[in-house]
Formats: structure tokens, sequence, C-alpha cells
């Protein structure tokens, strides 16, 4: 009897192994049936999306269509009223689409201050190589010191900082003291390494002037992210929105819009200069102006009102 039993257990036991195994093997099937229906339909229809569309820009997704802003011809007709003054630049650029407008586009000035920005990114450069790091310090020496502009020039010699700090200085006050440290530590290679980067190759030996166009290829670099990674553009962008100069183009915007940018003065021959990206709710713009006058207060409003005007328009309008 008991091997009887023993055979019957057994022959249970199989047959409980081979239901199991046949509910895995449907199971598995399953899975694979849905994992080809679904997986696949999904990869397959986004293919032919990208089959379709192949002539188009594959950003356009990324986009509200509203603000894909194609006819910029007022905005032209209103800043063409600057052609008949040779000593006013400006360019202007809407990220979205690339559409710019350029009034006296070969007009160059010295860019003063605006230079800042371009050692910030060399020194940046080294942090991102590994031959720096942010919290480095560097030493204040005597010939650092330029009371024109920042506050840095008040602290003892000898005393040290941070590389973070002195961009930020640099940056967001316009520390002249900030940059010249920064330069001193620099080769001249590692900044001619930025101009060559954005089509300005051997500006450092030539002339030193720039057009409001062709410095614009700097804000447009960090934007894009195309010299330095993207935390590091990200950083610079925030220093250089914490600007507290807002008596040229920044005068002209809503106070709670965002706007990264640089201002440079030279009081020999007279250029004021401010130039960055106003970060306009889904409608990004690179934005430089160049003035060359006296008095001062003049290029003030000439900025204010090209400011103005560029905002309204660029946030007013709607495709029709």
């Amino acid at each position: 009897m008991g091997g009887k039993d023993n055979n019957q257990n057994s022959e249970k036991l199989k047959k409980t192994i081979k239901a199991l195994g046949l509910a895995v093997g449907i199971l598995l099937i399953a899975v694979i049936l849905l994992s080809i229906k679904f997986i696949p339909a999904n990869q397959d229809s986004e293919a032919n999306m990208e089959n379709e569309y192949n002539f188009l820009n594959p950003a356009r997704q990324f986009y509200n269509h509203q603000n894909l802003i194609v006819n910029f011809q007022p905005l032209r007709d209103f800043l063409d009223q600057f052609e008949a003054d040779p000593n006013v630049s400006i360019y202007f650029e809407f990220l979205n689409t690339g559409a710019s407008i350029a009034v006296h586009r070969d007009a160059e000035f010295y860019p003063a201050s605006l230079l800042k920005v371009p050692v910030a990114m060399a020194t940046a450069k080294k942090i991102e190589r590994g031959e720096w790091r942010w919290d480095n310090k560097l030493v204040l020496m005597s010939a650092d010191k330029d009371d024109r502009y920042g506050t840095l020039y008040r602290e003892e010699i000898g005393s040290t900082w941070t590389i973070e700090e002195l961009i930020r200085r640099s940056l967001s006050d316009s520390d002249n003291t900030a940059h010249f440290i920064l330069v001193r530590n620099l080769e001249l290679e590692e900044i001619n390494d930025v101009y060559d980067h954005m089509g300005l190759k051997d500006f450092l030996s030539t002339s030193g002037y720039l057009s409001a166009k062709r410095y614009s290829v700097i804000f447009r670099s960090l934007y894009n992210a195309s010299y330095l990674a993207s935390d590091v553009s990200q950083k610079l962008l925030t220093f250089l929105s914490q600007s507290d100069f807002n008596n040229y183009l920044q005068s002209g915007l809503p106070e709670n819009i965002t706007f990264s940018h640089k201002i440079g003065e030279s009081s020999e021959p007279n250029v004021f200069l401010d130039s960055g990206i106003v970060f306009s709710a889904g409608r990004p713009y690179i934005l430089t102006v160049i003035v060359q006058t006296r008095p001062k207060e003049k290029a003030e409003q000439i900025m204010k009102n090209i400011s103005q005007e560029v905002y309204k328009y660029v946030n007013e309008y709607v495709e029709e």
C-alpha cells in the first residue's frame, strides 16, 4: 500500500509542476505580447514622427507655438530710427527662433567692463579642467587695487578671496579689483581661448573694439552652455542676474523680470554699454546696446526707451 500511495503522490507532484510550468509559460507569453504591442508601438510612433518631420527643427516640440515669433518688422521699424545716429549700436536676438535685428552692426566701440565676462568664463574653464576649485583662494596685491568700481580695493593687501567670490564680485558688482586679481592669475592663452570659441580670434591682439552684435555671441554661448558646462553657465548667469546696475537697459524692464547682464562705462570716449539676456516668460531674448554720447543721462534715456519698446513688443505680440 505504501508503494502505491508514493506512486500516486509522485504523479500528483508531476502534474502540479507541469501545471505550474504551463501557467508560467502562458504568463511569459502574455508579457512578451504586451511588450510587443505597446513598447515598440510607442517607439515606432516616435520614429514615424521624426521621419515625417525630419526637415523641421526638433526643438520646436519644447516651445509653445505662440512663443515662436517670426514677425519682427514693427520692432525693426522702431529701431531703424537709430540708423541716423552712428554713435548707437544695437543688437537684438529672439532666442526661441534666432530672429535678430542689428543697427550699425559693424560699428565698434571699446567694451570696457563687458570684458569681465570672458575673463570669468576663462576662470571657470580652469575649474572645469580641474586645475582650480571654486573654493581656492587668490591673494589681493597692491597692483590689483582699483577704486572705480566695487569695494574690494578697500581690503588689506595680502588678504585672500575664493575664486567663486572674486567671480561673483566681478560680474555682479563689476568690481575692478576682483577682475584684476583673476586676470593676473590667468594665462593670456586661456583668455584668448574664450574669444577664439566665440569667433573673435585675435581680439586681444588687435583693436580691442567690438560691435553690439559681436559681443552678444558671449551671452548666447552662456545661454546655450556651448563653452562651459551647464551647471557652470548657470552659475555665471545667476551672478549676472544679481547686478544692481539698473540705470541702463534694466530701467526699461518690469521689476519682476530677470535680466542677466553686464554694464560697461568708459569716460574716454564717453561710451556706455549694457548687454544681457532678458528672461521674459517663454520668450527670452538677448539685447545689447552701446551708446557713445554725453552726458551720461542721455545714454541712460536712450537705453531705457529701447529696452521698453523691445520688451513691450516681444511680450505683447500675438501671431495672427
